[in-house]
């Protein structure tokens, strides 16, 4: 990157113009370091050194994008007037033609180890690979999966490749059962990157392609076959058959959160109960846990069939109160919040509040004068102790962020940060996060016995180059926050499909709507959190060429 040196309000400064790529007919993004320092300039001008592109040779934004239609040496300069002072940054950018490369299929992997990834070999070339192990040579060791690709001299090649490591399965489909009439009982054979097929009797089971498969009457020998790409085909069968004697009912009881260290006893209450059997190789009745997970119990009734129950115990882990000395507004109110969940909760001031305060047994705790506020919380066999001093003063504090420009289409969301308990938005909402939408002033109205205070942003719209980019987490959790896997703005795209996979390699979502996103949903039920993989193909509306994309999401409910 090229540097120069410049003077501004008297005091010497060095700063960089950036890109991010040197690819021929590729829109690059441009921007430069001096505008962390100068957030809202009087006047930017861009020259690309392309006096070719005519109209498009120049530019007044921040950051814009440039495409050069020829490989070749390019002057670029910026100038940033401030103040009455003008900034000139100069750099030269080696534009070239990407490098034709295919690395093969995806590579699928069993276990751990190294494998490794080779670029061509340009001499004196500059690699980047796109991971974070700083790697500056054509040879890349992989460690863990991943989607990968390099830069050489600062132009990406014209292919990427998956690298999956799937661990070793281990199938088990378990003992053999006799089931009551009515029972339910689901085989589990789910692993890392598994294929599944599975049988009854012999017989392929038509549609039977999930890790889990439910059983039903009348039953018989059940085979599950899984193949892990990279470890091969894996197979193990059960005998599950259904007697006609009738299941009594049986529940082992809701699903259970515990203290720490708290130790909690499982009973099998069946009627006719003649032998049991949990998970945990122990026959008794009742079990002692002191670890989460599941815990279940196969029950034999009058010797003649099982039945059968799952439940799972869950441990809070060492979280704490967590109140800190806060001061507020006279005339505010303050509302403290120390809930653990059911519980017995003891609250006491100092100096004393109302009575109906003192003795409300309640999480939450109002706060009407200064002093100091105590808690006892008791949550099964927990008891959390927390205080705070509260006093008061004047101030009002109120910020929502600062002037921001956003690619059209691009979801944006507006936080509010104040110590005000009363304000509301311009369209009179008062919810403490905005989404905006078009181009505008955004603006907060806030007050409490301190006064009254305006904090107000401008959000201005520009047409972004078309690079798919997609979030790498989301959070489908119905708060209207993060909620959709989609792509984080619209642009001249077609032939638009984009899929979704899950760590098993099943198929969970695809569209051809890229306005249309992923809730986090499959078969009509929340995905399991963890890491999904994406694979996305467009065409490029303005440069007609077909491009792919893959990557991976966390999803985290």
């Amino acid at each position: 990157m090229g540097t120069c040196f410049f003077f501004f309000t008297g005091i010497a400064q060095k700063d960089s113009i950036t890109y991010n790529s040197t690819c021929v007919n590729y829109k690059i993004a441009f921007s430069a370091s001096v505008f962390d320092q100068i957030n809202f300039p009087d006047k930017v001008i861009w020259n690309f050194g392309d006096p070719g592109s005519g109209f498009y040779n120049n530019a007044g934004i921040k950051t814009p994008t440039h495409l050069y239609a020829s490989p070749g040496d390019y002057p670029v300069s910026l100038i940033v007037v401030t103040a009455g002072d003008s900034i000139k940054l100069y750099d030269t950018i080696h534009v070239i033609v990407p490098v034709p490369y295919n690395f093969g299929p995806d590579i699928y992997l069993c276990e751990k180890g190294d494998t490794s990834l080779v670029a061509p070999n340009i001499p004196g070339a500059v690699y980047q690979w796109n991971d974070d192990s700083l790697t500056s040579t054509p040879v890349l060791k992989i460690k863990k999966t991943g989607v990968y690709t390099v830069r050489i001299d600062g132009c990406a090649v014209t292919d990427s490749i998956g690298i999956f490591f799937s661990n070793l399965p281990e199938i088990k489909l378990g003992d053999d059962h006799v089931m009551c009439a009515g029972e339910t009982l689901t085989l589990n054979a789910a692993t890392q990157n598994g294929n599944y097929s599975w049988e009854l009797n012999g017989t392929v089971i038509p549609g039977a392609t999930d890790g889990q498969l439910p059983t039903a009457a009348p039953g018989g020998q059940y085979a599950a076959i899984v193949t892990v790409p990279g470890c091969g085909t894996f197979r193990d069968t059960a005998n599950i058959t259904y007697s006609s004697f009738a299941a009594p009912p049986f529940s082992l009881g809701p699903d259970t959160l515990l203290c720490p260290k708290e130790i909690f006893p499982i009973t099998a209450n069946v009627t006719g109960a003649s032998a049991y059997l949990w998970n945990t190789k122990e026959q008794t009745q009742t079990i002692e846990v002191s670890n989460p997970g599941l815990y279940w119990a196969f029950i034999q009734v009058s010797s003649q069939c099982e039945v059968v129950d799952t439940i799972e115990v869950m441990y809070r882990g060492n979280k704490n109160l967590d109140f800190h000395d806060t001061a507020i507004c006279k005339g505010s109110t303050l509302v403290l919040d120390a809930d653990f969940g059911n519980g017995i909760y003891n609250w006491v001031s100092d100096p004393p509040q109302r009575d109906d305060q003192n003795q409300t047994k309640q999480s939450t705790y109002y706060v009407y004068a200064p002093g100091l506020y105590s808690v006892v919380a008791q949550v099964g066999q927990c008891v959390y102790k927390d205080s705070l001093q509260v006093t008061f003063n004047d101030s009002l504090d109120l910020n929502i962020g600062r002037d921001t420009t956003l690619c059209i289409g691009e979801a944006f969301v507006l936080h509010v940060k104040t110590n005000a308990n009363d304000f509301a938005w311009q369209d009179g909402s008062m919810a403490l996060n905005y989404s905006v939408g078009d181009s505008g002033i955004y603006q907060v109205i806030a007050k409490n016995g301190c006064g009254a205070d305006t904090a107000a942003v401008h959000i201005s719209r520009k047409t972004c180059a078309c690079e798919l980019t997609l979030p790498n987490a989301f959070t489908p959790n119905n708060d209207g926050l993060n909620d959709s896997f989609r792509p984080l703005h619209p642009c001249n795209m077609s032939e638009y499909l984009l899929r979704i996979f899950d760590r098993y390699g099943t198929l969970v979502y695809q569209t051809t709507d890229f306005g249309h996103g992923w809730n986090g949903t499959y078969n009509g039920m929340p995905a399991d959190n963890g890491t999904f993989v994406w694979m996305a193909s467009y065409r490029n509306t303005d440069t007609k060429a077909l491009q792919f994309r893959k990557g991976f999401v966390i999803v985290l409910h």
